[in-house]
């Protein structure tokens, strides 16, 4: 590339190519002294129109993902995202140093001990707090990734969300969701959940479990043994102590639902590992002065802790609050600015989670809308609703087996859950499973006989199967309910005709 990149970029050196991305060393040509610094060039996988629109609204969102993220001392600022030709840009700080795959974690390269392994994970732990704290996941924690700079300290570079942008692909004048979501990450370090597209906070923490055990062991994830259940065998090509390895294994579960939850849980754990004893009491006089001592203690930290827990809480229910008015309001944009006030104080807020979900399915961000709800998920595996809206993201996205199994999964939680049926029933008339989906809806007339839509959606699969005497029966009943619906009514006008 001889030409300056938007008028000031000059590269200098190619750093890496892929299919998705082409990264470049270069030189910022108006700056004094023409300071380095790392531009990648993002090819989405079509020039059609609207793959270019769809790709630029990713790219902008992630460019400010990026920005905010740079204030942090080991994540390398942006500096500059610029659109040339349908070509996308982002110009990056250039951090100098060895990624950790050229020397420290590498092949016949010398295993770390214990205490260098939780260094590392401590200091690689602070920086994902901060990023998961910003509603982000890194998505490709592997020691390539990771640059160790001349004081020690980790930087952790390429984040994997500006990936979306270059896996877009046209079909039929729609985006291609399976590549938008899934492919993300690197074999070896990626968790399952990740590979069926459906990441989470603690999918960085399986990676970086993984690199622990490629530094700890001098074997690449992939060149270790597994067990049936799919854990991964390492522990008898390292060493390093059994609390450690059980820090480990947890962070590395296959369940997500068995591993932590959060990185200040890892953090927690690493820092008991050398915690020194207390010393012994000297004496009843020693020991009536210790009860009094560490009981305060106990008080003063509860209350410590509590208070900023009770009035974060607080805070955070009123920001979800304000987003349910601004939803019945229909200022969509703005809800969704509030549910996210409310996560980034309480991130496990599975109820503000789904509702950003549906907010954003009705401004038509339908690939959003599933991937807050997974979250939800994530965060409340028996929250039936969240499942619910799972299953109505795929149904909007005509992924109608997937939404299927979604709303299986809403009532598996919750027998009762009403809607779940009713949606069940919606998706197999869909797929023209028409007695399938009578025996689905029939399940919610038994929770909420009054619920009008169900008898209509009984009446519209009994005309589907042209007995029509029975959808008028059906349509009867909804109209005794709700008698100016007009679905109801136009379905009733079309029965008479068939009848006539």
């Amino acid at each position: 590339m001889s030409d300056l990149i938007g008028g000031r970029y000059q590269v200098t050196k190619t750093l890496r190519k892929t299919g998705f991305c082409d990264t470049f060393l270069a030189k910022d040509t108006q700056l004094p002294g023409h300071p380095f610094c790392v531009v990648k060039q993002l090819q989405p996988k079509s020039n059609e129109g609207f793959v270019l629109e769809t790709a630029r609204r990713l790219f902008d969102n992630e460019a400010k993902v990026l920005y905010r993220l740079g204030n942090h001392p080991q994540i390398p600022r942006l500096l500059a995202h610029l659109e040339v030709e349908d070509q996308f840009y982002l110009v990056q700080e250039f951090i100098e140093g060895k990624d950790l795959s050229q020397e420290e974690i590498a092949s016949h390269q010398k295993p770390w001990n214990e205490t260098e392994l939780r260094d590392f994970l401590l200091d690689v732990l602070d920086i994902l707090t901060f990023v998961h704290k910003n509603n982000v996941i890194h998505r490709d924690i592997k020691p390539s990734n990771l640059i160790r700079q001349s004081d020690g300290k980790i930087v952790l570079i390429d984040f994997g969300a500006v990936k979306e942008i270059t896996h877009i692909t046209l079909t039929e004048g729609q985006v291609n969701i399976k590549d938008v979501t899934v492919a993300i990450g690197t074999p070896g370090y990626m968790p399952i959940e990740q590979q069926n597209g459906v990441p989470n906070f603690n999918s960085d923490i399986y990676a970086l479990g993984m690199t622990a055990i490629h530094a700890i062991t001098g074997y690449h994830p992939d060149q270790l043994p597994r067990y049936d259940t799919g854990e991964i065998s390492w522990q008898d090509r390292a060493n390093c102590s059994p609390q450690m390895a059980q820090i480990i294994n947890k962070m590395v579960k296959i369940s997500s639902y068995q591993r932590y939850r959060s990185t200040t849980e890892v953090i927690e754990d690493l820092q008991k590992l050398h915690r020194p004893p207390e010393p012994p009491p000297d004496g009843c006089q020693a020991k009536f002065k210790n009860i009094i001592w560490v009981t305060g203690i106990f008080a003063v930290v509860g209350i410590a802790v509590l208070i900023p827990n009770i009035w974060g809480a607080v805070k955070a229910l009123g920001h979800y609050n304000r987003g349910q008015q601004l939803t019945e309001s229909g200022e969509y944009e703005a809800a969704i600015a509030e549910y996210n006030k409310a996560i980034s104080i309480k991130p496990n807020f599975a109820i503000a989670w789904t509702n950003r979900g549906f907010a954003q399915g009705k401004l038509g961000k339908h690939v959003d809308k599933f991937s807050s709800c997974a979250q939800a998920t994530n965060v409340a595996p028996d929250f039936a609703e969240a499942w619910n809206c799972r299953g109505l993201a795929r149904y909007d996205l005509g992924q109608f087996e997937l939404a299927l199994k979604e709303y299986d999964r809403a009532i598996a939680v919750d027998k009762e859950f009403y809607r779940g049926w009713f949606n069940k029933g919606q998706v197999l008339i869909k797929l023209g499973q028409h007695e399938d989906a009578i025996a689905a809806t029939r399940k919610v007339l038994a929770i909420k006989p009054d619920y009008f839509l169900a008898w209509t959606q009984i009446c519209s699969a009994f005309f589907e199967l042209q007995q029509y005497q029975a959808a008028k029966t059906n349509c009867q009943q909804s109209l005794a309910i709700k008698p100016d619906y007009p679905p109801t009514i136009a379905l009733m006008k079309k029965i008479e005709q068939k009848l006539q």
